[in-house]
């Protein structure tokens, strides 16, 4: 009867644990690399924003109290951040789903928010954000998935 309770308890703390991982995704021939994903620490209001050299890196990671900045090749890439604003609640998050570079030399990164399904979520404030390694380009078009 004591193994039954201990693998019964094993088996809800397993399913109800949630582990994404964030390195590097690819997608058709373009790839790119998640920085941060979080859902605590974003900024209280939707954007985003294109940082196209270290002290724009540095000036983000200062705001959002993250440490040190990972080092990033500005000559080869830019890094985009997206904000979700703040929530109510928990449930939210925000993440690159993918990435396209067209002919013009313009990016599109195309962004996925989910939330919450009616389920119990945490009752907090939360303010999902996601900031990632993308390729140089001219232009950046962010887009939300519908």
């Amino acid at each position: 009867m004591k193994k039954l309770v201990n693998l019964a308890l094993l088996l809800v703390i397993v399913t109800s644990c949630h582990i994404k991982i964030v390195n590097n995704i690819n997608t058709p021939g373009i790839s790119f690399k998640v920085l941060k994903e979080e859902s605590y620490g974003g900024r209280e209001n939707e954007s985003h924003e294109v940082v196209t050299g270290k002290q724009g890196l540095d000036a983000l990671y200062k705001e959002l109290g993250l440490g040190t900045p990972p080092d990033v090749d500005f000559t080869k890439n830019n890094v985009v951040a997206i904000f979700m604003g703040q929530k109510n609640t928990g449930g939210y998050s925000i993440s690159v789903k993918s990435i396209t570079v067209d002919d013009n030399n313009t990016v599109t990164v195309k962004v996925r928010e989910t939330r919450p399904d009616g389920g119990m979520v945490t009752t907090a404030l939360t303010s999902p954000y996601c900031i990632a390694v993308i390729p140089k380009s001219k232009e950046v078009i962010v887009e939300f998935e519908e």
